[in-house]
């Protein structure tokens, strides 16, 4: 399992801040011509933008919800022609479409590495939506910038101040399950011999997720 250790902002951002970085300090030369025209098709864009993650959204939080119910399939290792694998939401253990028998004590050991698991990635999808969300407002600052004189420095800085503010808190949530998440799996291996393969975690995800850049801070 890997964490993204950066977030990159959307194409909008970047012709934003291309822009802002043509353009003067000065707020009594506002932009005309071409430059005029660009900013208002990004103008454009943006709303287009901000309509289209409303949907995106609503479909995530339908798709998350969608989860509790479906069958979650397990990371594994294609190098070792594994078959597929799959937890119900009834705490089976499926391996090549076949329900490995299991105690009460290991079916529960399932649930809680599904429990686990499902947390993750909920937090994982929050995590890119509010990611894409983040793009969009940053976008929509920098053209708020440009109009009124700031700088590009000034403009990128404040979206990487915005984007840290909204996205780091979502990145700690989801880095304080790791454990969790690293336990259930350690001892759902330990009793169910047949997920061992499938137990493709270890301690650097862990480690990593709560230390991405080694000083504890993380790239926005």
């Amino acid at each position: 399992m890997q964490t993204s250790r950066s977030l990159m902002p959307p194409l909008l951002v970047i012709g934003v801040l291309a822009l802002a970085a043509c353009q003067p300090a000065d707020n009594s030369n506002s932009p005309t011509g071409v430059a005029a025209k660009a900013m208002d098709e990004v103008a454009n864009g943006l709303g287009e933008a901000s309509k289209e993650m409303d949907k995106a959204r609503q479909e995530i939080a339908t798709a998350r919800d969608k989860l509790a119910f479906e069958n979650l399939s397990l990371n594994r290792d294609k190098t070792q022609n594994l078959p597929k694998a799959e937890i119900t939401p009834a705490g089976e253990l499926l391996i090549d479409g076949k329900s490995i028998a299991t105690t009460p004590e290991q079916k529960a050991l399932v649930l809680a590495y599904r429990g686990e698991l499902l947390g993750v990635v909920g937090d994982g999808m929050a995590i890119g939506m509010e990611g894409a969300r983040v793009g969009i407002d940053a976008a929509a600052s920098a053209l708020k910038g440009m109009l009124s004189g700031q700088s590009g420095d000034e403009i990128g800085k404040q979206a990487g101040e915005q984007a840290e503010a909204k996205i780091k808190p979502l990145v700690a949530q989801l880095c304080t399950r790791m454990p969790g998440l690293l336990s259930a799996q350690q001892a759902l291996s330990a009793a169910v011999p047949e997920f061992s393969p499938y137990a493709t975690m270890d301690q650097s995800d862990v480690d990593d997720c709560g230390d991405a850049n080694g000083d504890g801070n993380w790239t926005f």
